[in-house]
């Protein structure tokens, strides 16, 4: 984990997912320096994500000589699940003839799976759901989300919980592991 005052770059497929993480990423005490998100009505955010990757990647390198600039870049599992989507972006890496992620690399991968929904609503209930179907528009949790005032209620108290004990999925175990690359 990087020393000293840490400042992310987060690229992201939606703005609930992006609100999620700048509210994550202050109560841990990451600056946010720039926001990317996929844009909306333009196709699968998923294959925005896997197109620039690369392009996020090499940008964040050619910044190597800023101390403490991380990257943290999110796409939903939806029906493929973390691994594969961890897989599908490192191969975007080598088709573009960049190198794989190493240790050292302040780059962290977070795949909410099946979307950030789910995470949602495992922090704030504190139970594990199944993270192979959407849960978007499930009666049991939709009230989570279905309005701005409840949006900002729910990311306020997923985000006191990130963290805050055995994580219940695991795709949130996969992700607190990366998140360790940048202290997050």
């Amino acid at each position: 984990m990087p020393e000293g005052a840490r400042r992310v770059r987060i690229v992201c497929e939606d703005r609930l997912t992006e609100r999620f993480l700048s509210r994550v990423c202050q109560c841990q005490k990451l600056g946010i320096l720039h926001v990317d998100v996929a844009p909306s009505g333009k196709g699968a955010a998923s294959a925005w994500i896997r197109r620039k990757y690369p392009d996020f990647v090499k940008l964040h390198r050619s910044k190597n000589y800023q101390k403490n600039l991380c990257l943290l870049v999110t796409i939903d599992g939806d029906n493929k699940g973390v691994s594969v989507r961890k897989l599908e972006l490192a191969q975007t890496l080598a088709d573009a003839g960049i190198e794989a992620r190493n240790p050292d690399d302040l780059i962290s991968v977070f795949v909410p799976a099946w979307s950030i929904e789910t995470w949602l609503a495992s922090l704030v209930d504190g139970k594990a759901y199944d993270e192979h179907r959407p849960l978007k528009e499930d009666d049991v949790v939709r009230h989570l989300w279905c309005d701005d005032e409840s949006k900002a209620q729910t990311i306020s108290v997923a985000a006191s919980h990130w963290r805050a004990g055995s994580p219940l999925l695991s795709s949130l175990v996969d992700a607190y592991a990366e998140g360790l690359r940048i202290g997050v």
